[in-house]
């Protein structure tokens, strides 16, 4: 049987603290609502989607299926992007006009057919895609709250709400709100998996696996992390039951329902593209970009208009126009890993430093955003890693999956692919979130006047 978690001390001790946390969530939810809407304004349809150009071909593929055609849409790359985010804007697509939308961002790629927007179908993106993003913070504050208590919730939930990078993702056409809410929805149902009994502990692992499926299908990369995730079941299963039985069932049933969803995309996109994964020939391209003796130029670069240069020629051959076969994407890296080696490793220690840099690259970002962003995210790394100190969150079952989430997308994002803030921030930063949250409330637990003492030492509170 699953133990019963010790009475949180807050319910049979009132406080004034514990009456006033209802508020104190209702001003954090209200405010990152608000900043982002104001944030989203800000953003215009036409320059944000070309400076974004990525949701010009989410859009594209949205238009597709809405034809029938899983990819039959123009790109301006070769790969096939994952479904999901443009089936997301699908409804979008569908209940706006074409002939009231007055922007055209593709035009600049003479895509054809090209992909037009309205001011009034950008401002919906956002506004859904707002809510979505505060959903994800009631999650975090939820998953935080399970390790350290309502204080940890509140702070989780505020870290999530004003972080800045969050809040401009929320107003942008491109997948990282939707595939932050999926994936925190997973790890919050695989926490509740983990501290229930009976029946419907399984549909929990069952609900868990569907919403990591669709994860997948906003974002393949997550795939990676699906073995630690079947091990982290099999683990919580022998911890609760100590029947290997009961663990391999529940490896078995989360690997099955996972694989039932994903395998008949992965199964058409071989017969069709001629590779068994979500994004065809994606992966072969941010391969061979995170090898690259320009993505090498690029990230030792000392001004802006080297940067974007190199980049310029990283991307290039996979450009649609490019003309490069795709069987020859990895020729070049892999002759500046032969030829190269010194340069390649010393490429491997930038990307490394590029992922674990808590603030943005100050070759090519002004020294305000780079200030905002160490202001942001510093005390994350810092109460993220001070979590380890402390015991009560260092033992407790979902601290060890926080930091398989946290190993794994330094895997791929800091070493196999290209490293990227934009990326890092749903695994990294926001698991980091939970763990300094959790961390800072133990810290007030204990120094602050009046503190119950059973706070100290409590380790798993929802």
């Amino acid at each position: 049987m699953q133990p019963q978690s010790p009475q949180d001390p807050l319910e049979s001790h009132p406080s004034r603290s514990r009456r006033w946390q209802p508020w104190i969530l209702t001003l954090i939810l209200t405010i990152g609502l608000a900043i982002r809407w104001l944030a989203g304004l800000q953003q215009q349809p036409e320059t944000s989607m070309i400076e974004l150009e990525d949701g010009i071909e989410y859009l594209a593929q949205a238009k597709s299926l809405l034809r029938g055609k899983l990819d039959d849409y123009p790109r301006t790359y070769q790969f096939i992007r994952s479904p999901l985010y443009p089936l997301f804007l699908v409804p979008f697509e569908w209940l706006t006009p074409q002939e009231g939308r007055e922007w055209t961002p593709s035009a600049k790629h003479h895509l054809d057919p090209p992909v037009k927007i309205s001011t009034a179908m950008f401002r919906a993106i956002q506004a859904v895609q707002c809510l979505l993003s505060m959903g994800a913070a009631l999650l975090v504050g939820r998953i935080a709250g399970q390790i350290a208590g309502p204080t940890a919730s509140l702070l989780a939930i505020g870290f999530f709400s004003f972080n800045p990078f969050i809040v401009v993702f929320a107003g942008v056409v491109m997948t990282e709100t939707l595939f932050l809410f999926l994936l925190w929805l997973s790890l919050h149902e695989l926490m509740r998996y983990s501290r229930t009994s009976g029946p419907q502990r399984w549909k929990l692992l069952g609900s868990a696996s569907v919403v990591l499926a669709l994860g997948c299908l906003c974002r393949p990369n997550l795939q990676a992390s699906l073995p630690m995730v079947a091990i982290w079941v099999g683990w919580i299963e022998w911890r609760s039951s100590r029947s290997f039985g009961n663990s391999l069932a529940a490896m078995t049933m989360i690997t099955v329902l996972i694989s039932a969803i994903l395998l008949p995309l992965m199964i058409r996109n071989h017969l069709r593209h001629g590779e068994l994964n979500l994004s065809p020939h994606y992966a072969k391209a941010v391969l061979a970009q995170g090898h690259s003796r320009y993505y090498f130029g690029a990230l030792s670069a000392t001004n802006r208009e080297a940067y974007d240069e190199n980049l310029k020629l990283l991307f290039r051959p996979s450009n649609a126009n490019s003309g490069l076969p795709k069987e020859q994407w990895l020729d070049e890296p892999r002759e500046f890993f032969r030829e190269h080696r010194r340069e390649w490793l010393i490429l491997q220690w930038l990307k490394a430093k590029a992922f674990w840099r808590p603030w943005l690259n100050p070759t090519v970002f002004s020294s305000t955003r780079v200030a905002i962003s160490a202001i942001a995210t510093v005390p994350l790394f810092l109460g993220g890693f001070m979590s380890l100190l402390i015991p009560s969150i260092r033992r407790h079952p979902m601290t060890l999956l926080l930091w398989g989430v946290v190993v794994t997308s330094y895997l791929i994002g800091g070493f196999l692919f290209t490293a990227s803030t934009r990326f890092r921030i749903p695994f990294l930063d926001v698991a980091f979130m939970v763990l300094a949250a959790a961390a800072f409330s133990r810290l007030l637990d204990r120094w602050l006047p009046g503190s119950h003492p059973a706070l100290q030492t409590r380790s798993d509170h929802v």
